[in-house]
């Protein structure tokens, strides 16, 4: 059930250690590990996917879908991918809280150029062309320990051990993330109910075209609260969406919400969401 997330920049040594953490696991402590593998889920020549944002958000959800389909009471899932966008990590976050079971954060600290001179050493199917390299390093998001999605942290360098006990401890030692109401599944119903979407995804939307102007005239952060829900907005990716695109998202939740397909407290609902497709534009 716990979940490993491996992030860091391409070719930095990420697949060997998701490797030796699985073998520590299973001979170790006697669990049953299962390794999703971003290469493995690839449809067509991976630099051209990667150069593509629209086939990398698919690649992304594909990751996501299988490790959701994964989790169970019994085994522990290891994501072996770049996992660079911090608004993706959060999602994955929010889907292990729901079980709920514990998230560890793993960072594979490469320099850029030694991690491009293993790159080199790689078969031509998996390496990485240079422009789609640097492309992926410039977008990197560093995981940062004081963000409870990036927490509990680890890090590896060339040449260091990874703490594969500190991450087995962390994993079955702690505390599994307490369920809030947004991860609570209770039915969404009521005679308002209706009324009640339209006025807190409206409430949400506006305080968002609010905080845009914000930007605009220099103040700025890294996430921010809106009205009807206890998870920030990340601004990340908030700050670069026009009226026409919040419309556009508010809708689609709404009709998705209606359809019955989610449950939970409308406004950390569609705020997840929300989140969601910033990760993903």
């Amino acid at each position: 059930m716990p979940v490993v997330v491996f992030c860091g920049y391409p070719s930095a040594g990420k697949s060997t250690w998701a490797k030796k953490l699985g073998e520590y696991l299973e001979a170790g402590k006697g669990k049953r590990v299962t390794i999703v593998r971003e290469e493995d889920l690839f449809r067509g020549e991976k630099n051209d996917i990667l150069d593509d944002s629209r086939k990398e958000k698919e690649l992304r959800g594909k990751l996501k879908s299988e490790t959701q389909r994964l989790l169970n009471k019994d085994d522990i899932v290891i994501i072996d991918a770049l996992n660079y966008i911090k608004g993706y990590r959060y999602e994955l976050y929010c889907m292990s809280k729901a079980v709920p079971t514990k998230q560890v954060t793993v960072q594979c600290e490469a320099p850029i150029e030694l991690a491009w001179e293993w790159n080199s050493t790689r078969p031509s199917e998996h390496k990485y062309t240079r422009p789609v390299f640097d492309h992926l390093i410039q977008r990197f998001e560093s995981p940062d320990p004081q963000n409870r999605w990036d927490s509990p942290f680890f890090s590896v360098l060339p040449g260091e051990e990874l703490d594969l006990e500190g991450i087995y401890n962390s994993l079955y030692f702690s505390k599994p993330v307490k369920q809030n109401q947004s991860t609570q599944l209770k039915p969404l119903s009521g005679s308002s109910f209706l009324s009640s979407l339209e006025r807190v995804t409206s409430d949400i939307t506006n305080a968002l075209v609010a905080e845009q102007k914000k930007v605009v005239a220099g103040a700025d952060c890294e996430e921010f609260s809106v009205p009807h829900s206890t998870i920030p907005v990340l601004n990340q990716g908030a700050r670069d969406m026009n009226i026409a695109q919040l419309t556009r998202f508010k809708r689609q939740f709404i009709t998705m919400t209606k359809a019955g397909s989610v449950q939970g407290e409308i406004g950390d609902l569609f705020v997840q969401y929300l989140n969601s497709q910033f990760a993903n534009s």
